[in-house]
Protein backbone atom coordinates (compact mmCIF):
# COMPACT_ATOMS: atom_id res chain seq x y z
CA UNK A 1 0.00 0.00 0.00
CA UNK A 2 2.80 2.43 0.87
CA UNK A 3 4.35 1.77 -2.52
CA UNK A 4 1.14 2.75 -4.40
CA UNK A 5 0.91 6.05 -2.48
CA UNK A 6 4.48 6.88 -3.45
CA UNK A 7 3.59 6.26 -7.09
CA UNK A 8 0.70 8.79 -7.09
CA UNK A 9 2.35 11.50 -5.00
CA UNK A 10 4.13 13.10 -7.97
CA UNK A 11 0.77 13.26 -9.76
CA UNK A 12 -0.94 15.07 -6.86
CA UNK A 13 2.02 17.40 -6.45
CA UNK A 14 1.72 18.36 -10.11
CA UNK A 15 -2.02 18.94 -9.76
CA UNK A 16 -1.43 21.18 -6.73
CA UNK A 17 1.22 23.21 -8.51
CA UNK A 18 -1.00 23.64 -11.58
CA UNK A 19 -3.89 24.72 -9.34
CA UNK A 20 -1.77 27.32 -7.55
CA UNK A 21 -0.47 28.65 -10.84
CA UNK A 22 -4.01 29.02 -12.18
CA UNK A 23 -5.16 30.81 -9.03
CA UNK A 24 -2.18 33.13 -9.01
CA UNK A 25 -3.12 34.40 -12.48
CA UNK A 26 -6.50 35.61 -11.21
CA UNK A 27 -6.94 39.11 -9.90
CA UNK A 28 -9.03 39.83 -6.79
CA UNK A 29 -11.46 41.93 -8.83
CA UNK A 30 -12.07 38.91 -11.12
CA UNK A 31 -13.08 36.69 -8.21
CA UNK A 32 -14.40 38.91 -5.43
CA UNK A 33 -17.20 41.41 -5.98
CA UNK A 34 -16.16 44.94 -5.04
CA UNK A 35 -18.13 46.66 -2.26
CA UNK A 36 -19.75 49.89 -3.33
CA UNK A 37 -21.52 52.57 -1.32
CA UNK A 38 -25.18 51.82 -0.77
CA UNK A 39 -26.59 53.55 -3.89
CA UNK A 40 -29.73 55.02 -2.33
CA UNK A 41 -27.78 56.45 0.59
CA UNK A 42 -24.75 58.27 -0.84
CA UNK A 43 -23.21 60.42 1.87
CA UNK A 44 -24.71 59.83 5.30
CA UNK A 45 -24.45 61.36 8.73
CA UNK A 46 -24.16 58.89 11.59
CA UNK A 47 -24.30 59.73 15.29
CA UNK A 48 -22.89 57.24 17.76
CA UNK A 49 -19.99 56.13 19.90
CA UNK A 50 -16.49 55.35 18.61
CA UNK A 51 -15.69 51.89 20.00
CA UNK A 52 -13.21 49.04 19.89
CA UNK A 53 -15.29 46.54 17.87
CA UNK A 54 -13.54 43.49 19.33
CA UNK A 55 -14.31 44.51 22.94
CA UNK A 56 -17.85 45.50 22.01
CA UNK A 57 -18.64 42.30 20.08
CA UNK A 58 -17.05 39.97 22.64
CA UNK A 59 -18.57 41.41 25.81
CA UNK A 60 -20.45 44.63 25.11
CA UNK A 61 -17.61 46.79 26.46
CA UNK A 62 -17.97 50.47 25.63
CA UNK A 63 -18.11 53.88 27.30
CA UNK A 64 -15.60 56.24 28.86
CA UNK A 65 -14.34 53.57 31.29
CA UNK A 66 -12.95 51.67 28.24
CA UNK A 67 -10.91 54.58 26.86
CA UNK A 68 -7.45 53.38 27.97
CA UNK A 69 -8.12 49.82 26.78
CA UNK A 70 -9.43 51.11 23.45
CA UNK A 71 -6.28 53.20 22.88
CA UNK A 72 -4.16 50.14 23.71
CA UNK A 73 -6.11 48.08 21.16
CA UNK A 74 -5.90 50.76 18.46
CA UNK A 75 -2.19 51.36 19.04
CA UNK A 76 -1.78 47.60 18.62
CA UNK A 77 -3.50 47.66 15.22
CA UNK A 78 -7.24 47.42 15.96
CA UNK A 79 -9.53 49.31 13.59
CA UNK A 80 -12.15 51.43 15.35
CA UNK A 81 -15.88 51.21 14.71
CA UNK A 82 -18.88 53.48 15.12
CA UNK A 83 -21.81 52.17 17.17
CA UNK A 84 -24.82 54.03 15.82
CA UNK A 85 -27.26 55.56 18.30
CA UNK A 86 -30.81 54.25 18.05
CA UNK A 87 -30.14 51.32 15.69
CA UNK A 88 -27.20 49.68 17.45
CA UNK A 89 -25.61 49.12 14.02
CA UNK A 90 -21.84 48.70 14.18
CA UNK A 91 -19.82 50.23 11.31
CA UNK A 92 -16.12 49.40 10.91
CA UNK A 93 -14.14 52.48 9.92
CA UNK A 94 -12.62 52.20 6.46
CA UNK A 95 -9.73 54.03 4.84
CA UNK A 96 -10.29 55.68 1.48
CA UNK A 97 -7.01 54.42 0.02
CA UNK A 98 -4.88 51.36 0.70
CA UNK A 99 -2.24 52.17 3.30
CA UNK A 100 -4.19 55.03 4.90
CA UNK A 101 -5.15 54.87 8.59
CA UNK A 102 -8.92 54.31 8.92
CA UNK A 103 -8.76 55.50 12.54
CA UNK A 104 -7.19 58.88 11.82
CA UNK A 105 -10.31 61.07 12.04
CA UNK A 106 -11.85 59.20 15.01
CA UNK A 107 -8.71 58.50 17.09
CA UNK A 108 -9.10 61.51 19.39
CA UNK A 109 -12.71 60.58 20.17
CA UNK A 110 -12.52 56.93 21.32
CA UNK A 111 -15.45 55.96 23.52
CA UNK A 112 -17.11 59.34 22.94
CA UNK A 113 -20.26 60.22 21.01
CA UNK A 114 -19.55 61.74 17.62
CA UNK A 115 -21.27 62.98 14.49
CA UNK A 116 -19.60 61.42 11.46
CA UNK A 117 -20.22 62.19 7.79
CA UNK A 118 -19.17 59.85 5.02
CA UNK A 119 -20.04 56.88 2.82
CA UNK A 120 -21.68 53.68 4.03
CA UNK A 121 -20.67 50.30 2.59
CA UNK A 122 -22.40 46.98 3.23
CA UNK A 123 -21.37 43.52 2.08
CA UNK A 124 -22.34 40.11 3.41
CA UNK A 125 -23.92 41.52 6.56
CA UNK A 126 -20.85 43.61 7.46
CA UNK A 127 -21.16 47.40 7.59
CA UNK A 128 -18.33 49.81 6.92
CA UNK A 129 -18.08 53.59 7.08
CA UNK A 130 -15.56 55.73 5.18
CA UNK A 131 -15.56 58.94 7.20
CA UNK A 132 -15.06 62.33 5.57
CA UNK A 133 -15.43 64.10 8.94
CA UNK A 134 -15.79 63.15 12.60
CA UNK A 135 -16.73 65.69 15.27
CA UNK A 136 -17.58 65.19 18.96
CA UNK A 137 -21.22 65.59 19.95
CA UNK A 138 -21.44 68.54 22.30
CA UNK A 139 -23.91 67.91 25.11
CA UNK A 140 -26.59 70.56 25.43
CA UNK A 141 -26.13 72.74 28.50
CA UNK A 142 -29.44 73.42 30.23
CA UNK A 143 -30.47 77.05 30.24
CA UNK A 144 -30.23 78.99 33.49
CA UNK A 145 -34.01 79.53 33.53
CA UNK A 146 -34.67 75.79 33.30
CA UNK A 147 -32.14 75.05 36.06
CA UNK A 148 -33.72 77.68 38.37
CA UNK A 149 -37.24 76.29 37.84
CA UNK A 150 -36.19 72.79 38.91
Amino acid sequence: MARSIKNVMPFFGGVLIAGFMALSSLHAEDVLPVATPMPAEGQRTLVGEVVDPAAYLKNGARGVAMTEQTYTAVDGGQTLALLEDGTGNLYLLLAEQTGEDPNELAYDYVNQRVTAKGAVFEKGGLRGFMAASVEPVVAAIPSTAAAVQN
